[in-house]
This record gives C-alpha cells, sequence and structure tokens, in this order.
C-alpha cells in the first residue's frame, strides 16, 4: 500500500486530476511530473509510460467509483431504494465533477481502439457496472432481467446528458422512468 504523499501516488493523483480535467491527450508528463512535484525517474520506475499510468488512473477510478456508489446503495434499506440510490449517487457526484461526465467514456473517446489495454479497462468497468444495476434491479420484487439493460442505458444515458446540458434534469428523469419501468409511484 501506498504512503500519501509518495511519489507514486502523487504522479497517480495528478495524472487523475489532469486527465479527467483536460483529458489523457492533452495532458503531457512534463505537466503531470511538474505539477506532481517529482522526477521524471520516478514515473518511469512506477508506471513506465504514459500509457500504464493510464492504465493505473482507469483501475483506480473504477475502484474509487464503486465504492462510492455502493456506499451510497448499502445505506438503503429495501430493493427499491437500494436500485434508485444510484440516481442519487449521480446526483450527488455529477456537480461536485462540474458536469465533466463519465470518466470512462471520456478516456474511450480520446483513445479510440489505438490503446486496447485502456480500452478493455474501459469495458471492464462498464460490465461490471451493467451486472451491479442486474443485480440490483432483480433483488426488486416482480422485477426480470429483462430490464435490467433499460435501467442500465438510462443511467448511462443520464450521466452523458448530464454532461452536455450542465444540469441534473437527466439524471432525475432517469430515475423517474426506472419508478415506471419497475411499477413504483
Amino acid at each position: 500500500m501506498a504512503r500519501p504523499g509518495n511519489p507514486k501516488e502523487k504522479i497517480l493523483a495528478t495524472a487523475a486530476r489532469l486527465f479527467y480535467e483536460q483529458g489523457y491527450n492533452s495532458t503531457g508528463i512534463n505537466q503531470v511530473l511538474e505539477e506532481a512535484g517529482v522526477a521524471k525517474a520516478s514515473l518511469y520506475s512506477h508506471f513506465g509510460s504514459k500509457e500504464e499510468l493510464g492504465l493505473a488512473y482507469l483501475k483506480e477510478a473504477r475502484t474509487a467509483w464503486f465504492a462510492g456508489i455502493t456506499a451510497m446503495v448499502e445505506k438503503k434499506k429495501t430493493p427499491v431504494e437500494r436500485l434508485l440510490a444510484v440516481f442519487d449517487f449521480l446526483e450527488q457526484q455529477l456537480p461536485q465533477q462540474d458536469f465533466k461526465g463519465c470518466r470512462f467514456i471520456n478516456m474511450l473517446a480520446e483513445i479510440g481502439d489505438s490503446q486496447p489495454e485502456m480500452q478493455l479497462q474501459v469495458l471492464e468497468h462498464k460490465r461490471k457496472l451493467r451486472k451491479y444495476l442486474h443485480q440490483l434491479l432483480i433483488a426488486v420484487p416482480g422485477q426480470t432481467a429483462a430490464q435490467a439493460d433499460t435501467v442500465y442505458l438510462l443511467f448511462e444515458g443520464a450521466i452523458v446528458e448530464s454532461k452536455v446540458y450542465r444540469e441534473l434534469w437527466p439524471v432525475k428523469t432517469a430515475k423517474k422512468t426506472v419508478r415506471l419501468l419497475i411499477g413504483q409511484p
């Protein structure tokens, strides 16, 4: 486990902020190193390349993102509340992130298929999310797996449209639509 403030952690934290704020392709290694206050040798001894740093960023982002969403979901008692809590998570997170959207989709938009390992990390995140939403939905009495992808698409669409409009109405609309889908007033 890395100690707070060590070069590896500084590089990763700085890269994560910069990749999300200004984009992966627009962020140079020299900027990461300068803002992290570490030597170039630290980057290559811990990550080897910008691509490896990008992979570490995506893995760390997935871990943190799922820790946040599951913490919010687990506070709820009923299966319906737990399912709808994923949208509460978005309502909390999106404004805090200045409506910059999904880190994974943003990365994929930049790299396309030029970085297969990073592309796989994006896919793994989305697979895990889809499975998680599926589990939450089928825990609701009377719901079937057939509706799970609809919930997933509503969730993903809410993130994208909130980025476009820089507002929460897409999340609120998606949440209302899920309520209707599962037969809840």
